[in-house]
């Protein structure tokens, strides 16, 4: 901070987070396992046995979310004080951290106030303020209780538009459950919303459960969204025998969307880009999103769009994007058989990852060794080819991982009853730890 300049407290300890996290030596190769080693972190620190639930089909759909890691922040009067005036505004840090391209967002005013808020049973639901552009709408929100909380969450969330314009939703996320081990009031968090086609509406209604009880709030967008940047790129790379072509690439405030086509020859499915980044000729860095939604479309699909962070407010001379490692295994190996009868695996990967297979109170339980940080299955089908995800109870296709001692143990809630589906089952495979990587450098501009 500038010399003889008076700042706030608020002020003051946001550079101290700046200066921490500008003196942290981040190795764009140890990037991967430091947002790996955050979600860890997160994940023991909440409940070491927790069970977290979600809809297996939601992988193949279109969202595949991670876990951030605070890897940097530029600090600037406008970030500054745009934090400091936001109530528990530290926790600021926690909705953005890892996304320069918020960061930009916010430092630019690129935001706007909206301030809806819902109060039932003690419990304040506020949205505060709103990014939004033209596939994509971002909302921050606060949830103030009278009584201390430990625990308290989003659920059943449902949002539409008010004023009869273009509204495609694709995707929504919320993110996981907030935890206090020593119990608070007020707790922030994010609404992440992205679009199948271009976003006309700028009147929404939304609808949220906390606690059981249903929060309802009216919002408008008055500012213009900006227009995303488009270059068009179709440059094919070959990357240890598998050819991906990159076809374009769209900047938005929100996100950059990455196109790429996978060739139908491949003799590899790919599975996850786990390290695509954009690179500017000074050497600077956006990474994958850290908090929210990174993919759309799942590995069966030839065709897929990768999100990484926006530098939408930048301008560089150049800029690249590098593919990085890639999750891949062989076509014959994309799916993984199983008898819930025998309890046994007839079929997976090879070298083989899982095992300890077993039924458990109406669910699909098998182990993996070691701490997996993402959940490996997009679809389960029985023999008969009947998806299980859709079957008609409200369960059939949950799923929940839980951290053991040296192990990960992943299960898929089954159909009840007798003679619903027939053995063997296939669970596609959407993450498993095989990769492929390339660090060529595909010019964009």
């Amino acid at each position: 901070m500038e010399e003889g300049t008076v700042y706030s407290p608020e002020e003051e300890k946001l550079a101290d987070y700046k200066r921490f996290v500008d003196g942290l030596p981040v190795p764009e190769e140890l990037l991967d396992s430091a947002i790996l080693a955050g979600f860890e972190k997160g994940i023991l620190e909440k409940k070491r046995t927790q069970r977290w639930k979600r809809s297996l089909f939601s992988v193949a759909a279109a969202a595949v979310m991670v876990i951030g890691f605070f890897t940097s922040i530029r600090l600037s009067p406008a970030f500054a004080g745009y934090v400091s005036e936001l109530p528990g505004f530290a926790k600021v840090v926690d909705w953005i951290q890892g996304d320069k391209g918020i960061i930009a967002a916010l430092e630019s005013e690129y935001d706007q106030e909206i301030g809806a808020s819902s109060t039932k049973d003690g419990v304040t639901f506020t949205v505060t303020r709103a990014i939004a552009d033209e596939t994509g709408l971002l909302l921050f929100y606060t949830i103030d209780t009278v009584t201390e909380r430990q625990e308290i969450g989003l659920e059943d969330v449902k949002f539409k538009n008010t004023d009869g314009k273009r509204f495609v939703l694709e995707s929504a996320s919320h993110g996981m459950p907030h935890y206090s081990a020593k119990g608070e009031k007020s707790f922030t968090g994010t609404l992440d919303f992205s679009f199948q086609e271009q976003l006309e509406a700028r009147a929404f209604h939304l609808k949220v459960k906390i606690e059981g009880t249903e929060h309802e709030v009216d919002f408008k967008l008055n500012k213009e969204i900006s227009a995303k940047k488009e270059y068009v790129i179709n440059k094919t790379v070959a990357i240890e025998g598998q050819k991906v072509t990159f076809e374009k690439v769209e900047i938005y405030p929100l996100r950059v969307a990455i196109h790429v086509k996978m060739d139908p020859a491949n003799t590899k499915r790919i599975l996850n880009f786990d390290q695509i980044r954009l690179v500017d000729e000074r050497g600077e860095t956006w990474n994958k999103i850290s908090n929210g939604i990174t993919a759309s479309g799942g590995p069966a699909d030839d065709k897929r769009i990768l999100y990484v962070q926006s530098n939408y407010f930048r301008e560089p001379k150049k800029l690249y994007l590098i593919p990085g490692k890639i999750q891949a295994v062989d076509k014959s190996d994309a799916y993984m058989i199983v008898d819930t009868e025998k309890e046994t695996i007839i079929k997976q990967p090879q070298p083989g990852k899982f095992y300890g297979v077993k039924v458990e109170d109406g669910s699909l339980l098998m182990r993996m060794k070691g701490k997996v940080h993402y959940f490996p299955f997009s679809s389960i089908k029985d023999a008969e080819g009947k998806d299980l995800e859709r079957h008609d109870s409200a369960s059939s296709g949950q799923s929940f991982t839980t951290y053991g001692n040296g192990y990960t143990e992943h299960g898929i809630s089954l159909p009840p009853g007798k003679n619903v589906y027939k053995n063997p089952l296939t669970l596609e495979l959407a993450f498993y730890p095989s990769w492929i990587e390339s660090q060529e450098k595909v010019r964009i501009k």
